[in-house]
């Protein structure tokens, strides 16, 4: 039986690669596709599909095994107070939350499995591993700058990408990432200090999605990186932790657990 998938702002750049990944997706099949009420797509059929676009979020989700979000902090909350409702799992890839928003969301995961991801490609979270381990061998006696590069429309800066990197190396050196983050460096006339991870923001043109992070030593520099060719890795990855999301008792989920049990 395939795992029905409901797509909150479906109408998004997002929201229409994971419909399209959906509808191609041997173990999944598109059950609801959710639009802000007035949308000039509501009542439309989407695709080849038998769903129509629809502003009713609570009929949608009753039927739904698994709901998936790509938005905005405030349509989240609004799709995730549904969903404890409704007891449907919820993927959230929408970035941007402060540190109450996320204590938030991680309480409605003693209601229903909720899985929150700054970035569901599978690269990026296998390149969280490699950061831990290059953190462990080098984060002490390196300067660690984290760049990130996007298209001139994102609001939040750091992206939650290049947030979810920094705290990863801070972990492995245990370290508290915000002791250490550094956002604005350049703007002061100072050195660099020792331990700081710097943080870099380009939003330039129509730039998917690249990060890289430099461990520089006195005579060399070991790079990571990850660049997003197109929105396809994201939905490919969001998709296939929705499957699995789906059969998962109650809680609060990466994925990095969803990777740890494929």
């Amino acid at each position: 039986m395939k795992i029905k998938i409901a797509v909150n702002a479906a109408s998004g750049k997002m929201g229409q690669q994971v419909i399209n990944q959906v509808t191609t997706h041997q173990q999944a099949q598109l059950n609801a596709a959710f639009c802000r009420p007035n949308h000039r797509l509501i009542g439309r059929q989407v695709g080849y599909t038998d769903v129509n676009y629809s502003s009713d979020v609570s009929t949608g989700l009753e039927s739904s095994d698994v709901v998936i979000d790509f938005s905005l902090p405030e349509g989240t909350f609004g799709l995730l107070e549904k969903a404890v409702t409704t007891k449907t799992p919820v993927i959230i890839g929408t970035t941007g939350f402060n540190d109450e928003e996320t204590a938030r969301i991680k309480k409605a995961g003693e209601t229903v499995p909720v899985l929150l991801a700054p970035n569901t490609s599978i690269g990026v979270n296998s390149a969280l591993a490699l950061l831990a381990k290059a953190a462990k061998m080098l984060g002490k006696q390196a300067d660690i700058e984290i760049i990130e590069s996007h298209h001139k429309h994102k609001v939040d800066a750091p992206s939650g990408t290049a947030i979810r990197m920094g705290q990863a190396i801070a972990e492995a050196m245990g370290e508290n990432f915000d002791d250490l983050k550094v956002t604005d460096s350049r703007f002061e006339k100072r050195t660099r200090k020792k331990g700081e991870i710097g943080m870099s923001v380009i939003r330039a043109g129509e730039i998917i999605g690249e990060h890289k992070v430099l461990f520089a030593l006195d005579n060399e520099i070991i790079s990571i990186e990850h660049k997003a060719q197109n929105r396809h890795c994201f939905a490919e990855g969001a998709v296939a932790a929705a499957v699995w999301v789906a059969a998962q008792k109650p809680g609060f989920y990466t994925m990095q657990d969803f990777l740890a049990d494929s």
